[in-house]
């Protein structure tokens, strides 16, 4: 089934991303939730949240807002890096499932307006390759992490992707990184700056502090999630290493811009568990390199029968998931 997915045209494939969305999220504004707050929300996503609260529909319709966003931004991303080879809207449906497997994050939550910035740095990083002095790229990838972050505190780890992929384009120059910390550090200084005028110097960073890094043994979490975080997880490291193998004939260009995407699931592998393990809030981070994995899996790959087998059984299991907890 999936094979014919992702050979058939833009226009079906649309049709499909369609009727999952509907599927998936006409319950949340039959019975909706309230917004998800975790203990390493950002101020901008306080703020932020304090303008949806009042209209209980509003931070629904926002959050699957933010979601298209993404969705349509990444699938324009990969095709405009060559990815794929053709028009393949399947990285779309893969995030739109990915975002909704849980119904209590059918809502507004942190990592969805920082998932669009987390997408311009990552595009930026992407568009750098190969040109003779990238500032331009750096600094909007560092500014982008940056304002991530104060939606989402741990994705300040996303800083180490920048340096990472300089050493996988094999740019040794020192003002790149210069460039990107500066980047990074504007928007904060902006919020201290605001703190100190508030007079919650002390309290605001504190608070950042203990978002940021808080290394513990990680909390146990209900069954569900349990099962359906560690499939995701063994089902994206199985697509990451057979897409590393599969571009080793590719163009260098390719080869690197792919590596790019490991990268940032290491960070934000990093990330997360320095972050104290908020596994429930911060998987949805791996949306964006799970849609490229699972994706290259199917498309890269020239033995793929068991990578369709295993991605059917993938969504296969989010039905039956999300069937049970509907009955």
């Amino acid at each position: 089934m999936l094979k014919w997915v992702y050979k058939s045209g833009t226009l079906l494939q649309f049709t499909l991303y369609t009727v999952f969305m509907a599927v998936l999220w006409i319950p949340a504004f039959v019975n909706p939730v309230t917004p998800v707050h975790t203990i390493s929300d950002g101020p901008l996503y306080t703020l932020f949240l304090s303008w949806l609260q009042p209209y209980p529909f509003l931070p629904i319709a926002a959050g699957l807002f933010l979601i298209l966003v993404q969705s349509v931004v990444l699938f324009y991303i990969y095709q405009s890096n060559g990815f794929f080879g053709r028009s393949n809207f399947l990285p779309a449906i893969i995030i739109m499932m990915a975002y909704s497997w849980d119904p209590h994050y059918l809502t507004m939550h942190a990592l969805l307006p920082a998932g669009i910035f987390s997408i311009i740095a990552l595009n930026s990083i992407l568009s750098m390759y190969g040109k003779q002095d990238a500032y331009h790229q750096v600094f909007t990838a560092g500014l982008s992490i940056g304002i991530a972050a104060l939606f989402y505190v741990p994705l300040a780890f996303l800083l180490l992707l920048i340096w990472f992929t300089l050493i996988t384009y094999r740019i040794s120059s020192w003002r790149e990184y210069v460039i990107s910390v500066i980047g990074f550090s504007i928007p904060f200084i902006y919020f201290i700056s605001w703190l100190f005028w508030n007079d919650n110097f002390t309290v605001g960073l504190e608070q950042i502090h203990h978002s940021l890094i808080n290394v513990i043994l990680p909390p146990r979490i209900p069954l569900i999630p349990t099962i359906w975080l560690s499939v995701s997880a063994l089902i994206m490291i199985l697509a990451m290493v057979a897409v590393l193998n599969s571009v080793s004939d590719k163009v260098i260009s390719i080869r690197r811009r792919v590596w790019v995407l490991f990268n940032f699931s290491f960070t934000a592998l990093l990330g997360t568990l320095l972050a104290g393990w908020p596994i429930l809030s911060a998987n949805y981070i791996f949306v964006i390199p799970m849609s490229f994995f699972l994706t290259g899996s199917l498309v890269m790959k020239k033995n793929k029968f068991w990578f369709e087998i295993l991605a059917t059984a993938y969504f296969s299991l989010l039905i039956v998931m999300r069937l049970y907890v509907a009955l």
